[in-house]
């Protein structure tokens, strides 16, 4: 049996003749690819072979893709100017120099163009677009995996793969088209032009604001903060060196970071004095040079993620998503295959450099007032999860009903730093504002109960058999009607007509209203107990189904994207899905006005006044989750609260509903076309009340009951009058103590309300433990 070190020394043999046959074929694939331009025969044979998917582009072909790559995008809100014009909420990661364009070399001044030559191409002015000698120089370095190595692609060969192909795969394939499109480049445009597009084209890394920096006017102005002619010797020595590898060396990254940086820079001035482009005065010089100090600082003035990150950040993931269903991409299937971020990211990236103009459907007015309004007079009681600090976080959204447009919307109350988006990401558990949702909207449309219908409110088991249901204040009301039931959300008539309806029938529902169920949801979601929550955006667009006469419209930011020549390739178009009957939405939103007028929503009713309004409450177990989403005849408003680490809001229970009016108030104030007093939900007519009751003969019996212990009690009564004394009366208190009177048994329904949503031990935000499916508990 041969030794392992024997069979290692065969192994590392088979592996060097394996890396030198590559060599060498690659080295007569680039000869014969050479001499295809000037032959014909078998060596253009090869090479048309190589590249017969690649089209012959002529010059305004190449100056079409080239000029496409470097013009800033940017997002605008839906308010127009004096003039008419789109008021521009700011550039897609970049603002103002920091992206503009040089035109000609001479912006970019001698140092730094002489930087670049040294370093990437030093025959860059010589050659026809490729260099034969450096393309076999690089593939032997890396052959022998040499520890310093040289680039074999020049400048043109870069611009090319950067721009033209954007495609960094090393196969044969790929280089061959690479080296005859530079060839072909080279003979149709000026060596200027050539390095200025590629010196606009390179990437830099992030700047001092965080700023993804393309171009070497955007690294002067991002890193430097000067412009581009205006760079001294170190300066543009460490901007070239960074093309390479613009992370590794980028200064913003850190200290070992400026170290690679700066060793990097040394390495690009050796290069500039072999090539006789700088002075060993000037060399000394430069390395004297305080890099570090010279670094550009933050401005927060500067970009739009500084002063709107939020919608920044939400129009960016939403107009990418647009771009790639354009292209036919199917984002569920993405997920599914677990691709769908990875891909996201390569659309931002395209949404940011390619020229395009998002349209937004933000009132700049709406939204700035509602931001600053949002947590006024609110208390904050911070809370320790481990090392982490917690505090009560806000997430509102503010939607057209007719459109599903997003006007304004409120993702965190922004203390701390948090930036998580707690109004388009974050999911909660609806508690029991689901209830309109997937139970009485559901039922009523399909004539299993009306709003009149009455339904039996008493202990109930569970349908696993795990307990008994409960509402919040652990009573039973007997008969009530529907409306009552929805008025003080109790829990279990919602269940009965959950049952009655059918489940798969109000899980359906929910799939039309973009809030589709988790394959584990159960009986418990009819009061909002589901494995998953959602995210307040979808549950306010939900809502605003019924304030749109039963058509639903998905929430959306974006209302157009242009390209850079102003081609419309987006517009939004109204879904206007039917959902719900307008009676079914006519009902419904009658029952939820009551929610606000004298019902768990009573504290919103009473200080929003003039407005036709319709609401529901929720919340989940222990109130670690607050809702209250109302709507008007324009507009819906959906607003939760929470800690992000699951504590319970008990001491803090009306945090949503204070919020919901400040926004409400603020955004009427700034916008109020929006706000009509006299807008009014219409009576469609033909409204369904034929169902009187659920479970009649138990209704009957339970009446009976309660009769017959009346009945009893009265007698009862009536015999203690006639012997007041009875020794024999067990009742009867003991010898000169006065009588222990108890208050009668009844619910207490002041003027704000207890809300009956559930029971206890279930709920939460599934986001950062949540417990399994729970009910609404009592806000």
């Amino acid at each position: 049996m041969k030794s392992r070190s024997a069979r290692y020394a065969k192994d590392s043999n088979r592996s060097k003749l394996i890396k030198w046959t590559r060599l060498a074929f690659y080295s007569l694939f680039v000869f014969i690819l050479i001499i295809a331009f000037g032959t014909v025969g078998v060596g253009a044979g090869i090479v048309s072979a190589m590249v017969k998917d690649e089209k012959v582009r002529d010059r305004e072909d190449f100056k079409k893709d080239l000029n496409s790559l470097f013009e800033n995008s940017y997002a605008y809100f839906s308010n127009t100017d004096e003039s008419g014009n789109p008021i521009r909420i700011g550039a897609f990661r970049n603002e103002g120099d920091v992206r503009k364009l040089i035109k000609s070399v001479n912006d970019a001044g001698p140092h730094l163009v002489d930087a670049f030559i040294s370093t990437e191409d030093k025959d860059f002015y010589n050659h026809n677009g490729i260099v034969p000698r450096s393309i076999l120089r690089a593939a032997f370095q890396q052959l022998v995996n040499a520890e310093v190595t040289t680039g074999g692609s020049t400048i043109t060969q870069q611009l090319v793969r950067r721009v033209i192909l954007e495609d960094f795969d090393k196969d044969l394939a790929r280089k061959s088209k690479e080296i005859v499109l530079a060839i072909r480049l080279d003979s149709l445009l000026e060596k200027n032009e050539i390095l200025v597009y590629y010196m606009n084209s390179v990437y830099f890394g992030k700047g001092a604001n965080n700023q993804n920096l393309y171009g070497v006017q955007a690294a002067a102005n991002g890193i430097f903060g000067v412009q581009a002619k205006d760079l001294n010797l170190a300066q543009a020595a460490y901007i070239a060196g960074m093309v390479q590898r613009p992370n590794a060396y980028n200064p913003f990254g850190g200290n070992d970071n400026l170290k690679r940086g700066l060793k990097r820079m040394k390495l690009v001035l050796n290069e500039m004095l072999e090539n006789d482009k700088i002075t060993k005065q000037q060399y000394n010089e430069a390395l004297k040079f305080d890099i570090k100090k010279s670094l550009a600082k933050p401005n927060p003035e500067s970009n739009s993620y500084v002063n709107y990150p939020f919608i920044m950040y939400a129009l960016e993931e939403e107009a990418a998503e647009l771009l790639m269903k354009k292209d036919g991409l199917d984002i569920k299937a993405l997920s599914e295959q677990g691709k769908y971020r990875a891909t996201l990211q390569k659309y931002i990236e395209r949404l940011q450099t390619q020229g395009y103009h998002v349209y937004s459907t933000i009132d700049k007015n709406m939204y700035e007032a509602v931001n600053k309004e949002a947590t006024k007079s609110l208390s904050f009681h911070p809370r320790k999860y481990g090392k982490f600090e917690d505090h009560e976080q806000l997430g509102a959204v503010l939607l057209d009903n007719q459109t599903g447009a997003v006007l304004a919307f409120v993702s965190s109350t922004d203390r701390k730093g948090n930036q998580k988006d707690h109004a388009f990401n974050s999911l909660n558990q609806p508690g029991s504002s689901i209830k309109p949702l997937i139970v009485y909207g559901p039922a009523i449309e399909n004539k299993v109960v009306s709003p009149n219908t009455k339904v039996l409110d008493e202990k109930m088991p569970r349908g696993d058999g795990s307990g008994y249901y409960q509402n919040a204040s652990q009573k039973y009301h007997g008969p009530v009607t529907v409306r009552e039931a929805l008025k003080w959300s109790y829990n279990i008539p919602a269940i009965k007509v959950f049952n009655h309806l059918g489940h798969d029938t109000g899980f359906d529902y929910l799939r039309k209203l973009n809030i589709p169920p988790h394959p584990n949801d159960g009986e418990s979601a009819a009061i909002g107990g589901q494995t998953k929550g959602y995210s307040v955006a979808r549950m306010t667009a939900a809502f605003a189904t019924f304030g749109n006469q039963g058509k639903y419209n998905p929430p959306h930011l974006v209302t157009k994207i242009t390209d850079a020549d102003g081609k419309v390739i987006y517009e939004y178009e109204n879904e206007n899905q039917k959902i719900f009957s307008p009676q079914t939405s006519y009902q419904v939103t009658d029952m939820l006005r009551d929610v606000v007028n004298g019902g768990t929503g009573t504290y919103i009713g009473s200080r929003i006044n003039g407005y036709d309004l319709a609401g529901k409450t929720g919340t989940t177990s222990d109130e670690r989750d607050l809702w209250f989403i109302g709507y008007t005849p324009q507009i819906s408003l959906g607003v939760w609260s929470g800690y992000d680490y699951n504590f319970p809001m008990s001491h803090n229970d009306s945090f949503s509903k204070r919020a919901w009016v400040n926004i409400f108030k603020a955004a009427a104030k700034a916008a109020p076309h929006y706000f009509d007093k006299n807008a009014r939900f219409k009576n469609p007519g033909g409204l369904f009340y034929g169902v009187e009751c659920l479970e009649c003969d138990r209704i009957k019996k339970h009446i009976e009951d309660e009769k017959i212990k009346e009945e009893e009690k009265k007698k009862n009564e009536k015999d203690k009058q006639k012997h007041p004394n009875d020794p024999n009366d067990p009742n009867q208190p003991e010898p000169h103590e006065p009588p222990v009177i108890f208050p009668p048994d009844e619910d207490p329904l002041p003027g704000g309300g207890g809300e009956d949503g559930g029971d206890p031990g279930y709920g939460g935000n599934p986001n950062n433990g949540g417990q399994p499916p729970g009910q609404e508990d009592s806000t």
